[in-house]
């Protein structure tokens, strides 16, 4: 791939200065303030600029222009790397960089391996490999001793990075660089901010504003050392342990229950002639030889938890891990719907294998190569992952309709509204608040590494987070967002909020249902079609790599179609009315007494159902669609994958396909823990990204290899967080109002 950007070229030419100096000079004392100045930097250069220039990467006017900005560096960066320092931090720290260049031949090394910690040039720069992320744990264990009685020295290293934005072809992409320096150094800001007061003479016009724009941007941050917990994160830190505590008490109550109740029976025989004892443990003929008047009789110590933990034992048995563990391993199918279990779990694999190479693009050293991978028409599952967010909204709806109306003959379609809303909100918020306590206060401290966050609290949490607990993040903008995959909750809340509208009109008035049914489906589509055409959005990700080859900022471009369609929930309910509808027919068939359906009624809806699921699927692929057409697809195709969905349902609960696959047992386990996946899956993906300490290669093999540990270890961490927060609210959810209604009914 032809690398068109000579900002990278500069930043390389800076580099190799940087290398030679370290390597190659002798730093001499000039004055009693320590003032130094370098004069050869780079003995090379010249094979460097042939190298570039055989590889023709540079034409004669940008070796003229290389050897002007070799010529400012040589005598610039060494001056403003210290003035950096000299003005954001104390003396210490520009002597402490003297003293490491001093020792580059030290014999204990220890300024070599601070050296060698830098990042350098890799292979694989033409390929998209800009982050050089050197050797992180080698920089911060270096230790540097005192030179003799001065406060000189006695520092350890710290790990910084460059940073310096440059585009290759239309992708914006930053260069990172990381640097060892003394602990004592902390600098901030721009590096070289007096390019931009540079003059050169050249040929070229537009010199100037070349290297200002190459190199008046570039940046040096510094990794803290250390990170001390916040007041916060010891707060959360103790509401998960208090959580813990009622779960070891709870199971130990159940745990000392059983045992007790195995090990401290015995009994005994009395005969009513002689009272003679026969215990159990003799011989089974001896007793049955007894006389016929003998009778058995409990003499066994009775072993009684105390009175405080008998009292309260309903509400520590919500918390036991055995109990909740239970109910989440019941694979009984009375009175459910099998196939819902199967489809919500398989969606589930969908996000997390979408979220598995979305995310992965971060740490990637080929990204040039990963258009590759991405154009193919195979890919295109994974580029229309939003799908599977379009299945748990019509599940959501299906499943609150179903219910419903399967309540309504014998409450006359009244149900206790209030409490209608209570329940969900109950149900839903306080794991998903624990996991955005964990996400916002502890995450931040799990680990350490080059690419790990510098933040010991997550910014938009701390400021935004009433926006996730009234479920309406979902309106702020993506960059502002708390945990920003929570906005399909949101999405999923507001329209329950919505629901009865529709539940109790299909119920009573089936045409005043239908109606609002149809209203809000037409508000779905034009809304979808207009803001679509009004911001010029994109038709979904399917050909994003053709816009992307055209020169299109495609990070742009997805961050207008997140914000402005994809996220909103009046472009988004289509699926959510699906289900609705698919409840209230499979109802009303019911009633009905509905035949199943013929073969060739079969045949037909199963071909109708694929054509429209498959070109939803991989319609967009290389294909160029125009601003209308664009706007139509948009309005179109989230209901039309959900109508496909929806087939299949129909067909699994009618009994007539694929019933057998989708309705396995072991999904149901799985499916339960759903939810809780959705929350942490993220998370896990994130943390192990975010330590990796070295680039990953981006391929298929890599990248499936991850997602099925992300699945693995997402499932078993939904499993802890549904045993300690979600299963004991819900169960304690209803033992208040078990307690309720029988007070009242007193």
């Amino acid at each position: 791939m032809y690398l068109d950007s000579k900002k990278l070229i500069i930043l390389l030419v800076l580099y190799f200065n940087k290398l030679s100096f370290v390597y190659n000079q002798r730093i001499e004392e000039t004055d009693s303030d320590h003032v130094y100045d370098l004069v050869k930097v780079v003995q090379n250069y010249a094979e460097h600029i042939h190298v570039l220039e055989n590889l023709k990467l540079i034409s004669e006017d940008d070796k003229y222009f290389l050897n002007e900005v070799q010529n400012f560096l040589s005598k610039n960066f060494y001056s403003s790397l210290v003035d950096l320092f000299a003005e954001t931090d104390s003396i210490k720290c520009v002597r402490d960089l003297i003293y490491l260049f001093e020792n580059v031949k030290s014999p204990d090394g220890w300024s070599l391996k601070m050296l060698d910690a830098y990042g350098k040039p890799e292979s694989g720069i033409l390929l998209g490999n800009f982050k050089w992320l050197g050797e992180y744990d080698e920089c911060l264990s270096v230790f540097a001793p005192p030179k003799g009685n001065t406060s000189v020295g006695n520092f350890h290293g710290k790990y910084c990075t460059l940073q310096v934005p440059i585009r290759l072809r239309n992708v914006s992409l930053p260069l990172l660089v990381a640097t060892c320096l003394p602990e004592s150094c902390n600098p901030h800001g721009l590096i070289f901010s007096s390019i931009a007061n540079l003059k050169m003479k050249s040929k070229l016009s537009n010199l100037n504003e070349r290297i200002g724009s190459a190199l008046s941007n570039a940046t040096l941050t510094c990794k803290p050392a250390s990170k001390k917990l916040t007041t916060a994160a010891i707060i959360v830190i103790s509401l998960i342990s208090f959580f813990l505590l009622l779960a070891i008490i709870g199971s130990s109550i159940t745990a000392f229950e059983y045992y007790a109740k195995e090990n401290t029976t015995k009994f005994t025989i009395f005969r009513i002639s002689d009272s003679d004892k026969l215990s159990l443990n003799e011989n089974i003929e001896n007793i049955s030889n007894a006389d016929s008047d003998a009778f058995l009789i409990d003499t066994g110590n009775q072993v009684a938890l105390p009175v405080c933990f008998e009292r309260c034992k309903p509400f520590f048995n919500c918390f036991c891990i055995f109990t909740n563990g239970e109910k989440i391993l019941n694979t009984s199918v009375k009175g459910q719907l099998p196939c819902i279990h199967g489809i919500r779990f398989l969606s589930m694999t969908w996000v997390i294998v979408c979220h598995s190479y979305a995310f992965g693009f971060s740490v990637a050293r080929n990204l040039a190569e990963t258009i590759d991978y991405v154009d193919h028409w195979q890919f295109q599952v994974i580029l229309n992952g939003f799908y599977s967010v379009d299945s748990f909204f019509l599940l959501s709806g299906f499943l609150v309709a179903y219910i419903f109306f399967q309540q309504a003959p014998e409450n006359d379609g009244k149900l206790p509204w209030f409490y209608f809303y209570i329940h969900r909100y109950i149900r839903l918020t306080p794991a998903y608040m624990v996991v955005v306590a964990f996400w916002t206060t502890i995450y931040p401290f799990l680990t350490t590494g080059p690419l790990w966050l510098d933040n010991d609290i997550d910014h938009n949490c701390k400021i935004s987070w009433w926006w996730n607990l009234l479920y309406i993040n979902n309106f702020q903008p993506a960059l502002d967002q708390c945990m920003g995959w929570s906005w399909y909750l949101a999405n999923d809340m507001q329209f329950y909020i919505i629901s009865p509208l529709l539940l109790v009109t299909l119920w009573r008035w089936p045409k005043v249902g239908y109606s609002f049914l149809g209203l809000f489906f037409s508000i779905s589509l034009v809304s979808s079609f207009v803001i679509t055409y009004e911001y010029k959005l994109i038709a979904g990700l399917g050909n994003i790599v053709d816009e992307a080859k055209n020169g299109a900022d495609y990070m742009e471009m997805w961050s207008n179609f997140f914000d402005k369609y994809y996220i909103k929930p009046y472009t988004r309910i289509a699926p959510y009315l699906v289900g609705m509808l698919l409840a209230y027919y499979l109802y009303k068939r019911k009633q009905n007494n509905a035949n199943k359906l013929n073969l060739i009624t079969l045949l037909i809806g199963w071909m109708i159902a694929s054509g429209i699921t498959l070109a939803c699927l991989f319609g967009l692929y290389h294909q160029k669609l125009s601003l209308v057409a664009s706007s139509f697809y948009n309005a179109l195709n989230h209901l039309g994958f959900a109508f496909g969905l929806a087939w299949v349902i129909f067909v699994c609960i009618t009994g007539q396909a694929v019933n057998g696959i989708l309705s396995w047992k072991a999904w149901i386990p799985l499916s339960r823990l759903t939810f809780c996946a959705y929350l942490i899956h993220p998370i896990v993906i994130f943390a192990y990204y975010s330590s990796m300490k070295r680039l990953i290669e981006f391929n298929h093999i890599n990248m499936v290899m991850s997602y099925f540990g992300f699945l693995i270890i997402s499932y078993a961490a939904a499993a802890v967080t549904s045993l300690l927060f979600e299963s004991p609210v819900i169960r304690l959810e209803r033992l208040l109002r078990d307690k309720l209604i029988n007070f009242l009914q007193r």
